[in-house]
């Protein structure tokens, strides 16, 4: 061996330097400036700012949403964004616990639009007004809600005004997420800044010390919110994708060129010699990830949406779509000081969409280089908690998604669920205290994160199926019409079991293209619940300007939850539901 060389420091290099190979570098990334599909962002190089963490409030508090200014990268210049709670950019982690209630007032102090210019119209709950008088609704992302706590995408509020969600808790500990659900600016509302985690705690995982499973915590649990940006020269945030498309039309998908994490562009941050709890977020508008280390060192999955595993899992990456988290436990126990290792990404988008945008994978997430400083090291637990299991299913449900010509825009496509758009009928009606076995048909040339408000979803396995024979033996009614015919006589193959990381319950799960997604869904009763899950409520008395559907008008009640696609650019579309739990 060569002076000064260990052998673990060889095998150490050897392993990197074949993972790296496997890995889209630096200038397979972004687009450039030959590439006139799209909008590129400036030159940036990773790894030179440091991964800011938000700040962490508990208890009762009242945030304001307004305009903030950040400066996403050391190279771009600081730039307007908006924010919860006086953030530069996003919002505090919230911290709560389990079975206490919290209570939050939100004040809308936002003015004119941050994308104005990209607002769309047509869309339903958007107006022209909405460029000055930006409409907000706050959704707990995962929580078990009552229906007038739920940030319903109806029931929002306008610039001046405020809203009060009191959240009862009760749930077992979860990495959910607070975030806009104005109906028709959600895309726009999210990528200026609007969202935020929120850690829920209990007796187990008390996010200290004392917690019942000696997982990380303190300076060793950080949150990783990960979402793709597109930028201007001057530094500021620029929605828009496609530069065939004209600006203030909705097309499809914003795609970003640039990973940030925490706001970010592709950080660094220092760690000690031992292990961390990242709570990891998508928060993308469209993007998926496929998520690893460099090197590819194995870390442990320990929860995912809903909250801990039944055990801790080991693997050596990790799939998410928008909306989706990860609960992950990594050792960097084997970095001395100066060393750094990247987590990193290589997910490409569908063939058409990369076609269309030239999009290339965003492989720069973040960067941890080691400070030589011992850290903590104490072995998990090989179990976490009981999940009670879904019961026999009461009914079966097929639900499409499906994709359609619009001539009457551009670009000429929209997205709907079963045929349908959000004020269609008719909506679902499960009944409480009944599970239902849910079989998502996904006609599109994409993938789609479905997520249901207030249940959690089981996912059973899922099978390659063909749309085209589908499509042909069951011919599509014209749009505004119920299609979900039983896929039953086209599937192929077998069914292929969720991945380690997708068990247990989750609110938000992956559909993929040319398949048939199936889970489990129990809709509890109210004495589950400890509310009525299908209450009438009054929603905020200004009502969305510009809006045709009677459900919307300020003096008709709201009733029930909504579900929809996670690809915010696709729920902002018709690619929303409604649906209600009766009796």
């Amino acid at each position: 061996m060569a002076e000064g060389i260990s052998r673990r420091r060889l095998f150490k290099a050897t392993a990197a330097t074949a993972a790296t190979a496997a890995i889209p570098t630096r200038a397979a990334r972004p687009q450039t400036d030959a590439d006139l599909r799209t909008f590129p962002s400036p030159d940036l190089p990773p790894y030179v700012d440091e991964l800011p963490i938000p700040q962490t409030i508990r208890g009762d508090h009242r945030l304001a949403m307004a305009e903030s200014t950040h400066r996403f990268h050391r190279d771009l210049a600081p730039a307007p964004t908006w924010s919860y709670g006086g953030a530069e950019y996003l919002g505090p982690t919230i911290e709560a616990h389990a079975n206490q209630r919290l209570e939050l007032t939100f004040d809308n102090k936002l003015g004119r639009h941050l994308f104005a210019e990209d607002v769309d119209s047509t869309l339903d709950g958007a107006s022209e007004e909405s460029r000055t008088k930006p409409h907000t609704s706050v959704h707990l992302h995962g929580a078990i809600t009552p229906p007038e706590m739920d940030g319903h995408p109806m029931d929002v509020f306008l610039p001046g005004e405020h809203r009060t969600y009191r959240h009862e808790n009760r749930q077992p500990a979860a990495g959910l997420w607070y975030h806009d659900h104005g109906m028709g600016l959600t895309r726009l509302n999210v990528h200026a800044g609007l969202a935020g985690m929120y850690l829920l705690r209990d007796e187990g995982d008390t996010g200290d010390r004392t917690n019942a499973w000696h997982l990380p915590s303190g300076e060793f649990e950080l949150p990783l919110i990960l979402a793709d940006r597109r930028f201007h020269a001057d530094g500021s945030l620029n929605y828009r994708t496609l530069t065939l498309v004209p600006q203030g039309h909705w097309d499809g998908g914003q795609i970003g060129d640039r990973m940030t994490v925490n706001g970010k562009v592709s950080p660094y941050t220092n760690v000690a010699r031992g292990q961390y709890r990242f709570r990891v977020l998508n928060a993308s508008n469209f993007r998926s990830y496929h998520l690893f280390f460099r090197d590819r060192r194995p870390f442990h999955v320990i929860g995912n949406d809903a909250g801990l595993l039944d055990a801790p899992v080991v693997t050596t990456d990790v799939r998410l779509t928008p909306g989706e988290r990860a609960d992950l436990v990594v050792d960097f126990s084997d970095l001395e000081k100066g060393e750094h290792v990247d987590l990193v990404n290589d997910q490409r988008e569908a063939a058409l969409i990369a076609l269309v945008t030239g999009a290339q994978p965003l492989p720069d997430v973040v960067r941890f280089t080691s400070t030589g400083a011992k850290g903590r090291r104490q072995a998990l637990p090989t179990r976490l908690r009981v999940t009670k299991k879904p019961s026999a299913p009461d009914r079966r449900r097929v639900v499409t998604l499906t994709q359609d010509l619009k001539l009457t825009r551009w670009p000429p496509v929209g997205m709907s669920l079963n045929n349908l758009c959000f004020e269609d009928d008719p909506i679902a009606l499960p009944r409480q205290g009944t599970t239902e076995l849910w079989e998502v048909v996904n006609l599109t040339v994409e993938d789609h994160p479905v997520h249901l408000h207030l249940v959690n979803l089981h996912l059973l396995n899922r099978q390659m199926f063909d749309p085209v024979a589908y499509s042909l033996a069951n011919p599509r009614p014209p749009m505004h019409t119920e299609w979900a015919p039983p896929p039953d006589e086209f599937l192929l193959g077998a069914p292929q079991p969720p991945a380690p990381w997708e068990a247990g319950p989750k609110d938000t799960v992956n559909c993929p293209q040319n398949t048939v997604t199936r889970f489990l869904v129990h809709f509890p009763t109210a004495d589950e619940l400890g509310f009525d899950p299908d209450a009438t409520f009054t929603p905020a008395r200004h009502a969305m300007s510009g809006m045709t559907m009677a459900e919307h008008d300020m003096d008709m009640d709201l009733q029930g939850y909504v579900w929809h696609c996670h690809i915010l650019d696709h729920e902002d579309d018709c690619m929303m539901a409604r649906y209600r739990l009766v009796q």
